[in-house]
């Protein structure tokens, strides 16, 4: 099968080819979201969601209004995306809390939910938390589209994970699947052979 297309953004957005159309996994910061309706020349069968965080989630709103496209998303992470629940700050005195927050959000309509085994367009999501508690991913054929469950050769930092234990717990889970490349949301795919070594490292 053809891989997923990385577009990069703030973070790393995939367009991946389903059937005769394609889907999107994440959506980039709010401010870029007019940059990523300008690259889609038709509209995308449904947005992925790997998480809440504002460079991940902040375009979908923009892309919801765009084209009425389904947004999945695992339950945990609803709350944050529709506004009910104010994210986590950044790590930015005075500012972190607001800038965390920019994302206009999304009406409950827009969402569905997404849990550990589920099957979306020939993808299987799996659960990867720590970062988020509700973070998750697709797998298919040895790819994993893994949003922020690993960052360059390691973890995201202990600051902005939302369990860091969790977090090194996903590693192993990830190599448990049978992963051979996993595409992250910054920085370019890693092979199975990184994550074995960042496994080593970790203890797990």
């Amino acid at each position: 099968m053809n891989g997923p297309e990385r577009l990069a953004f703030a973070a790393n957005l995939y367009r991946v080819p389903a059937g005769e159309g394609y889907f999107l996994v994440d959506a980039g910061l709010p401010w870029e979201a007019k940059k990523l309706l300008s690259l889609l020349a038709s509209p995308p069968l449904f947005l992925f969601l790997t998480h809440h965080h504002l460079d991940h989630a902040g375009g979908a709103r923009a892309l919801w209004e765009r084209y009425g496209v389904p947004v999945f998303a695992h339950p945990q992470e609803w709350p944050y995306l529709t506004g009910e629940k104010p994210r986590p700050p950044l790590p930015i005195p005075l500012l972190g809390h607001r800038l965390a927050n920019l994302a206009p959000p999304l009406p409950k309509e827009a969402l569905r939910p997404v849990e550990e085994g589920m099957a979306l367009a020939g993808w299987r999501v799996v659960h990867l938390p720590g970062h988020t508690l509700g973070q998750v991913g697709l797998f298919r054929e040895g790819m994993l589209l893994a949003g922020d469950a690993l960052r360059g050769k390691g973890l995201p930092p202990r600051f902005i994970n939302e369990d860091h234990a969790l977090a090194k717990k996903t590693v192993r889970k990830i190599l448990d699947l049978g992963a051979r490349w996993v595409y992250i949301g910054h920085g370019g795919p890693l092979p199975r052979e990184r994550v074995e070594a960042l496994a080593r490292k970790l203890g797990v």
